[in-house]
């Protein structure tokens, strides 16, 4: 007889490529359900990613997304999009899940929250963002984060720097299970041929969106700096966005030569591309973690990071790490990686996907069982009516005394749900 899977529902905007792997693997051991807000208009080569995943249950949800155009110092800097998708409450309620992923800190979450609240299952919040991605939202948004951060129990941060931020919102440190933003390195495991073989050497390889948060305008002017130095090297740029033809401008400009534009690779790919390059420069001004830096390091490459990356400080040493908002600092350090000074990346700092599917299914399970053992004793002490006003988002017994804040057990020896992945 085939054992039942509890039910899992993850909320979430969009269906990434790189988590593919991760929510298959969990799709294994629950019954999966993600519920979606449709692919973005900037993620072209992103659609139809659901469609891998055929041992889950993927939904767009009903809902509709809402284009922000975000602009730093009256100059076009990023387009994001608001996903308002009230769909999501049908479809927890027809699916009634054991437990709830929500990634972000947002109505998402609010709903997820709601659905907790009534049906008493523990509720996750995913979130990625840092210090410093977060400087400049709005005091709505602060006001709404901070009353969510109060009533949330359960937290999965992408690592060191969005971890940093949930404790900055007042969220317990033992709440928090601190994984890591991750791809699937057995795309990276195999070494295909190069798609592309510029010359001169060395090939210094640029991946993501073209647009000013990426900080790729900040990459040409410095490297046009060292070739009027005399210095031989190529450029790559790899991705596409609304900065496209600017950018192009802007070499030509320069009069950078051995720069090459390419539109951005569908994900399987991209194993070749970073094949092709020889170091990859990361010079974003603002990112959650920095996927390219995972990819480039499974490739085998070396990588110049912007320290304006979330994954900087975790993934490098300083002597990788840079300001791209410093033209002096950034040429120096260009100048390092020319001459072949740049440390090389170290595999071992990065979580596998097993790792972290083993982490998620320990602590999806014991906040399920916590849930459990508190129901059991609110029907055993007769007092479930009291018990449910003290009660806390996914059946959280906060006034109990042989339990924490979040529902876990202090006493008997109980693994703490924030267990770190062991490096």
């Amino acid at each position: 007889m085939t054992a039942v899977k509890p039910k899992l529902c993850i909320l979430l905007n969009m269906i990434a490529p790189a988590r593919v792997r991760l929510y298959s693997a969990l799709a294994e051991h629950f019954e999966l359900l993600v519920l979606h807000g449709g692919t973005e208009g900037n993620r072209d080569t992103w659609r139809h990613v659901g469609k891998t995943l055929p041992n889950a249950t993927i939904v767009r949800a009903w809902g509709w997304q809402i284009p922000i155009i975000r602009r730093e110092r009256g100059q076009f800097f990023d387009r994001r999009y608001i996903h308002i998708t009230p769909g999501y409450i049908w479809h927890l309620l027809k699916f009634r899940p054991a437990v709830v992923i929500s990634n972000e800190i947002g109505l998402r979450t609010i709903i997820a929250l709601m659905y907790g609240t009534l049906f008493r299952v523990p509720v996750w919040v995913w979130w990625g963002g840092t210090l410093h991605t977060e400087r400049k939202i709005s005091a709505v948004r602060k006001i709404l984060r901070s009353a969510i951060s109060r009533r949330a129990r359960h937290w999965i941060s992408y690592g060191q720097t969005s971890t940093e931020y949930l404790l900055s919102l007042g969220v317990r440190a033992d709440t928090i299970l601190e994984i890591q933003n991750a791809v699937d390195e057995s795309r990276f495991a195999t070494r295909p041929e190069p798609v592309f073989y510029p010359e001169p050497r060395p090939v210094l390889l640029c991946v993501g969106q073209l647009v000013a948060r990426k900080g790729v305008s900040l990459l040409l002017h410095a490297a046009a700096a060292l070739q009027k130095e005399g210095r031989k090297f190529s450029l790559l740029l790899v991705g596409s966005g609304p900065d496209e033809q600017i950018l192009k401008q802007l070499a030509q400009d320069l009069g950078l030569s051995n720069v090459h534009f390419c539109a951005a690779q569908k994900p399987e790919v991209m194993p070749s591309i970073y094949r092709s390059g020889d170091v990859l420069v990361f010079p974003t001004l603002e990112d959650p973690w920095g996927l390219v830096a995972n990819e480039a390091i499974f490739s085998g490459l070396p990588v110049l990071c912007s320290k304006y990356a979330g994954c900087a400080c975790e993934l490098f040493p300083n002597e990788n790490l840079f300001d791209p908002e410093n033209p002096e600092e950034f040429k120096e350090k260009l100048r390092a990686t020319l001459a072949g000074r740049l440390m090389k990346s170290d595999p071992g700092r990065l979580k596998t996907i097993a790792q972290i599917v083993t982490a998620l299914i320990h602590a999806l399970e014991q906040s399920m069982d916590n849930t459990l053992s508190f129901r059991a004793a609110d029907l055993k002490k007769g007092d479930s009516g009291k018990r449910i006003q003290a009660q806390g988002i996914g059946g959280v017994g906060a006034s109990d005394p042989a339990t924490s804040k979040n529902g876990d057990c202090i006493g008997a020896g109980a693994p703490c749900m924030s267990e770190r992945i062991a490096r």
